[in-house]
């Protein structure tokens, strides 16, 4: 048994990328809503493909356990860019954290970022907040939403 690898994402790392987003999907769904594994994965295929984007893992034992990707672009009616994570899922404790570094350090290294969003599910675990916050992320704008 190794310990954990945290690191860039590759093309090979596709499979075990889409089935966490899966999982965690799967775990917190929205009601009327169906999941869609292709949504899925041209998501995961559009962040590893473009340096514009983030995506990075954490590999234990060759499985992937964790992602945090984000997808960069313009920010509605403002000028430069906004990161918005589209997935942020571990299977393995204490992970999560180091990727959420990872990705936040690629975030101040790149002064056309000005906003990052990050959503939460409902019923997510509530450590992610604090943890957000203590990274320096605050919750500020509700969301609203009507699922038909």
């Amino acid at each position: 048994m190794t310990g954990t690898i945290i690191r860039v994402a590759v093309p090979d790392d596709l499979e075990g990328i889409v089935a966490l987003g899966l999982e965690a999907l799967n775990s917190d769904p929205y009601p009327n809503l169906v999941i869609s594994k292709d949504k899925v994965y041209a998501m995961a295929v559009e962040c590893i493909s473009s340096a514009n984007h983030f995506v990075w893992v954490a590999e234990k034992d060759g499985r992937i356990v964790g992602a945090v990707s984000a997808i960069v672009h313009p920010i509605m009616f403002y000028e430069k860019k906004q990161a918005t994570v589209v997935q942020f899922y571990t299977t393995e404790p204490g992970e999560g954290i180091k990727l959420i570094r990872e990705f936040m350090k690629w975030v101040e290294r790149r002064p056309v970022i000005k906003m990052v969003c990050f959503t939460l599910e409902l019923n997510s675990d509530p450590r992610i907040q604090k943890l957000l916050s203590r990274l320096g992320l605050t919750c500020a704008l509700p969301v609203y939403l009507k699922i038909m």
